[in-house]
């Protein structure tokens, strides 16, 4: 079971709290209506199987193709308001702001007693199928006062989770600090994404092997300022200075380096082995019928 820290004790206000509530409201009730057909990703998915202490701002699933369009919309349209009402979220408004075969979001937003707004969003995607022997099934104990009695998600494990940020952080068109954080955690609960890495080509393997360093470090401290401190705790944030950074720049570059090269030795050691594999076959099926060699 792993226990979700309560933000009033890490020194998160009452709007960053009622939207991690809410978000946790919602992950337990689609996990109810649709758990098996779901898997948590992403931010929220780094809090309940790896502790993280970073805020998200949306939470992800993916979900198996074979649910329905109208059946997925109606579960999520169900649960913000579940989620909203739990939360005590004033003029509520859930939205569906994008509906394809392929992926559902949605938006929840409203108003606590104090004035302040909140918001966040929603989305499931079913591109592809979850990758289901790397999911894992999730105890979740939310702080004691939500009022929320322990429920269970199911959640990537570590090594996948490693495995999906290190694509995410080399993408092109992207540049979030908080992959470098979320790197950061997750080599520190010693995940390997190795053996998974190694399903990509060659050619991808060694463009991460060569150039994590200079992709991670456009994440800058300046960045992560703006981007990532405001949703990390206070202490955490305190502790983080240029300095501090970059060294966890050049951790993690090492760390995903040397994770792409060990998929590189298990693609090849791979790719030698059926080779050997075909070879009798190979050589059985130029032997001439009744003739020797």
């Amino acid at each position: 079971m792993h226990t979700i820290y309560e933000h009033t004790e890490k020194g998160f206000d009452e709007a960053l709290r009622a939207i991690d509530r809410a978000q946790l409201v919602l992950a337990r009730e689609l996990s109810h209506s649709a758990g098996s057909r779901l898997v948590l990703k992403g931010g929220m998915a780094m809090r309940c199987a790896v502790g993280s202490m970073r805020l998200t701002k949306d939470i992800d699933f993916d979900r198996s193709p074979g649910m329905t369009r109208a059946a997925l919309k109606g579960q999520v349209n169900s649960a913000l308001k579940s989620a909203a009402a739990l939360t005590g979220l004033r003029s509520p408004k859930v939205d569906i702001t994008k509906d394809t075969d392929t992926t559902c979001r949605a938006r929840l937003a409203g108003v606590l007693a104090s004035g302040k707004s909140v918001r966040f969003e929603v989305e499931v995607s079913g591109r592809s199928e979850p990758d289901w022997p790397h999911v894992i099934q999730q105890t979740v104990s939310p702080p004691a006062r939500y009022a929320m009695a322990p429920f269970v998600v199911q959640v990537y494990e570590p090594h996948m989770l490693a495995a999906t940020k290190i694509i995410a952080a080399m993408s092109a068109n992207r540049n979030a600090p908080r992959d470098l954080l979320d790197l950061y955690d997750l080599l520190g609960t010693g995940a390997n994404p190795a053996q998974i890495l190694s399903a990509l080509s060659l050619e991808e393997l060694q463009v991460i092997a060569q150039e994590a360093l200079s992709k991670l470090t456009l994440s800058t401290f300046e960045l992560a300022q703006q981007e990532l401190l405001p949703f990390i705790a206070p202490a955490q944030r305190a502790q983080l200075d240029v300095s501090r950074w970059e060294t966890m720049t050049l951790e993690v570059a090492q760390a995903v380096g040397q994770w792409a090269e060990q998929a590189v030795s298990l693609k090849l050691k791979a790719t030698q082995a059926q080779a050997q594999e075909l070879q009798p076959a190979a050589v059985q099926a130029s032997v001439p019928r009744g003739g020797h060699v």
